[in-house]
């Protein structure tokens, strides 16, 4: 039975890509001691629990016995997800939505091509330079997934469509309005990329010469971008040499409080600014209702 457990050990470990080392982290052991089980030596009993979750299998599938694997799929996916490195987590994820996306249609075969090793890019105009991203969409009546699956870049999203329609989370149209107003100054949206790069307080100085913007149109920027609870502002009174900060007085300065949807907004904001081609790696198409089931109250003629 030990040559059984040590076989199946050493099997299970190569098969989710793991070192010895990175497996013996997991169970809170050394690579020695797991060498030492793949050589015909045994886990203590206690261990067997904690080990069989980090591989992804029950306690029976260790000993080779057939329908080890867990029959719950949540059990499962939280097993599978806790034998995978932190720091492999997220791309190890997308490679699992790549399956899903192609498997999502019984009746449609999807391009079984995996993984772009290269780049996430199709190819690039000549003349804006403008790269197109190797999308991959499955859109149906009762959802909508949208993915990217290359080494250099990755996403995976999926949207179930509320019993209500997606238009149940939409805000006023005047709120939209005043967003994309806000953003479509320039200024404005070079000191919002400028604030996504910041973690830690920031004067309106530091924005000003980061920018190039004359520092009473970024005073102007930072009190909006406070309204919408983008930031925050403190003071302080600080030395010279702190923030390379006027001494002679408080100093107002700013605390990044940015969501972290940001991100997606971006992408999804250049993504619009693509001239439409027919450009995506693997496309599955089959709703016939409309994005939103009704025109906004505030968005018709009669408003």
């Amino acid at each position: 039975m030990a040559n059984v457990l040590s076989e199946r050990i050493a099997e299970l470990r190569k098969a989710r890509g793991l070192t010895q080392e990175q497996l013996g982290q997991l169970a809170g052991v050394s690579a020695q001691a797991v060498s030492k089980w793949e050589k015909g030596g045994a886990p203590d009993v206690e261990l067997l629990p904690a080990l069989a979750d980090r591989l992804g299998v029950t306690i029976d599938a260790l000993f080779g016995r057939e329908g080890g694997e867990a029959g719950d799929i949540h059990q499962t996916a939280a097993r599978w997800l806790h034998t995978i490195p932190k720091e492999q987590r997220y791309d190890q994820i997308c490679r699992l939505f790549w399956i899903f996306t192609q498997n999502m249609v019984d009746e449609v075969t999807m391009p079984d091509i995996g993984y772009l090793e290269q780049a996430a890019a199709l190819w690039e105009d000549e003349t804006s330079g403008i790269k197109q991203w190797a999308i991959s969409r499955v859109w149906l009546d009762g959802g909508y997934m949208l993915s990217l699956h290359a080494e250099d870049l990755s996403f995976a999203t999926v949207w179930p469509e509320p019993k209500d329609g997606y238009d149940m989370a939409l805000g006023d149209v005047k709120d939209y309005v005043a967003l994309f107003r806000l953003l479509g100054d320039e200024d404005a949206m070079r000191l919002f990329l400028f604030l996504c790069t910041r973690t830690t307080l920031f004067s309106e100085r530091l924005a000003a010469q980061s920018t190039g913007i004359v520092e009473e149109k970024v005073g102007q920027v930072l009190d909006e971008f406070e309204c919408r609870g983008w930031l925050a502002k403190e003071t302080a009174d600080m030395a010279l040499n702190a923030l390379e900060i006027d001494p002679l007085g408080l100093e107002l300065l700013y605390r990044p409080t940015y969501k972290e949807y940001f991100i997606f907004f971006l992408f999804f904001a250049r993504d619009m600014t693509v001239s439409p081609q027919f450009w995506y790696l693997s496309n599955c198409t089959r709703r016939k209702a409309p994005l939103l089931r009704d025109l906004p109250a505030d968005a018709r003629a009669e408003h």
